[in-house]
């Protein structure tokens, strides 16, 4: 496997080679629709040798672009095109430009950068000598009548393997003080172990890294864990979550609130086995629930950018994340479903301490 420069991390990308007339638009038209049936929102990055043209002369944008401005977008209901000024721009900054709201970006063209993926060879006969690009690509032959049908099974593939190699970490959300319990809940113990205490151990066996979002106060064996503050201006736990995408923007982070005391490795594991490519948010239901559980879901970096929207829009209700055509909402096993519970008051939590 090669190894991905920095502007890989976020979103997968494959690259299209091949010489000039090897047929590598009519390729990934053939694509498109069937990666679209995956559900993937799929970004495209096209080298045209000719000179490019994509705005009218005298329209209002290329007015703008001719007098100066360095980057103009225009879109009306429907769709919409940015024009920027590229001169000697690396591929890692024109990657850089597309939106992070993206599961694959396809690169057609630039054969002689290591971008992994397909080389395309017009025909079996060609002869090795032309494949001087494809050394760590795999190649595909276009007299091969089921040439699309195997380019689509190795990106989907690949986009799989990225997809399971993506970091995956974990925010314990610790809050302060709780007016209903009467007390703070992060310092609750079972069994002699507080529940900030009890969760975070949970959590680091399901992840890479576990840290702390908020204020609220934890007892000494926590003091040497990483502690994230909360994003000024933003309310409630969406101000936590956003701080941990901040911090690690690249990774699938699993967002957990500190009073679920039956919250286990076994439900964790269910909640992570939901996630796929083409989801950018696994926020799990509970059989008879009105809404879904959002402080025990797991979000992919590509949901990022919706919910700082949501953010900067003073909307502070995790539920509307759900509203998000790329959110799934699976029914959690209900033997499974009373790790979701959680605790608010003093009588939610005798409740707990007689079920254990």
């Amino acid at each position: 496997m090669l190894h991905r420069p920095e502007y890989m991390k976020a979103t997968c990308v494959i690259g299209i080679a091949g010489y000039s007339g090897s047929g590598k638009t009519t390729l990934i038209r053939k694509l498109l629709p069937a990666l679209r049936k995956q559900g993937l929102s799929i970004g495209i990055l096209k080298h045209i040798h000719h000179k490019l043209k994509i705005d009218m002369r005298g329209k209002d944008t290329d007015l703008l672009y001719r007098a100066g401005a360095d980057f103009v977008s225009a879109h009306d209901d429907v769709q919409g095109f940015a024009r920027y000024r590229s001169g000697a721009m690396s591929l890692a900054e024109r990657i850089a430009r597309f939106p992070s709201g993206l599961d694959l970006i396809l690169v057609e063209g630039h054969k002689d950068v290591n971008v992994p993926g397909i080389w395309l060879q017009t025909n079996t006969s060609g002869g090795s000598g032309r494949r001087s690009g494809a050394d760590k690509r795999l190649i595909v032959f276009r007299d091969d009548p089921q040439y699309h049908v195997r380019t689509l099974d190795h990106i989907l593939l690949e986009l799989e393997r990225y997809h399971t190699r993506r970091p995956v970490k974990a925010g314990l959300l610790i809050g302060g003080s709780s007016s209903r319990m009467g007390q703070t809940k992060s310092l609750l113990k079972i069994k002699g172990r507080t529940l900030a205490t009890r969760s975070f151990g949970v959590l680091s066996d399901v992840s890479e890294k576990t840290v702390l979002l908020g204020s609220g106060q934890i007892s000494g064996s926590l003091y040497a864990a990483d502690r994230l503050a909360d994003v000024p201006g933003v309310h409630g736990p969406l101000a936590g979550m956003l701080s941990a995408f901040r911090w690690s923007p690249d990774s699938a982070w699993i967002i957990s609130s500190v009073d679920m005391p039956l919250m286990n490795k076994e439900a964790w594991k269910w909640l992570l086995s939901q996630r796929r490519p083409g989801a950018w948010a696994v926020l799990p239901k509970i059989k008879g629930s009105r809404g879904v559980e959002t402080t025990g879901a797991v979000y992919e970096p590509m949901i990022v950018e919706h919910v700082e929207s949501m953010a900067a829009d003073g909307m502070v209700s995790l539920q509307d994340i759900a509203k998000h055509k790329k959110v799934i909402t699976p029914m959690i096993p209900e033997s499974l479903s009373h790790a979701w519970t959680n605790v608010n008051t003093p009588g939610e939590w005798g409740k707990v301490l007689r079920h254990i």
